[in-house]
């Protein structure tokens, strides 16, 4: 988990940590104090904008995904924006498995079902499709993040669906 503050006009005020890939650069996070928050994001600049714009305004938390570029690593990240003080959010960042963004909104609907346990002919019913098209979706989603076992789609839809889980290890 990655903890910042942004201003109102996206600067970061103040980083906790950065991304591996920045680390194995060289890089350090205060180099990133009084930087842009939207410069290396490259999918999201818009829910990332809103949620803080939002959060500024209602002083209620505001969540978001986006995809984070640099080196030409890409890397998907869901953000907490949580209200702090006139002008200014807590963002904290969880990295997402990355292809994540690759599965088309069924597709992240069957893994959500997936998350909770449920049998294919149970995630049919709940999701009023047919058992082959849910057996389609699983093969696709096997497909597409990489993951040769059924245990290994289940473990991964559960991180996903629980991205706060591994917070407090720590």
């Amino acid at each position: 988990m990655i903890s910042m503050v942004i201003d109102s006009d996206y600067q970061c005020v103040c980083i906790s940590d950065l991304p591996p890939v920045y680390k194995h650069n060289g890089r350090v996070a205060s180099e990133y104090s009084g930087c842009n928050a939207f410069d290396h994001i490259c999918e999201g600049k818009d829910a990332w904008k809103m949620a803080i714009d939002q959060c500024l305004a209602t002083q209620e938390d505001r969540t978001c995904e986006f995809c984070n570029e640099f080196d030409g690593v890409v890397s998907r990240w869901r953000a907490m924006m949580r209200y702090v003080e006139v002008g200014r959010v807590l963002v904290t960042i969880h990295s997402v498995p990355y292809a994540i963004h690759k599965l088309s909104s069924r597709e992240r609907d069957v893994l959500a079902e997936v998350a909770l346990g449920k049998t294919n002919s149970q995630v049919a019913g709940s999701l009023g499709i047919s058992l082959s098209t849910v057996e389609k979706h699983r093969s696709h989603i096997r497909q597409t993040l990489n993951l040769s076992t059924e245990q290994e789609l289940q473990l991964t839809a559960w991180i996903v669906a629980n991205p706060d889980i591994f917070n407090d290890l720590r």
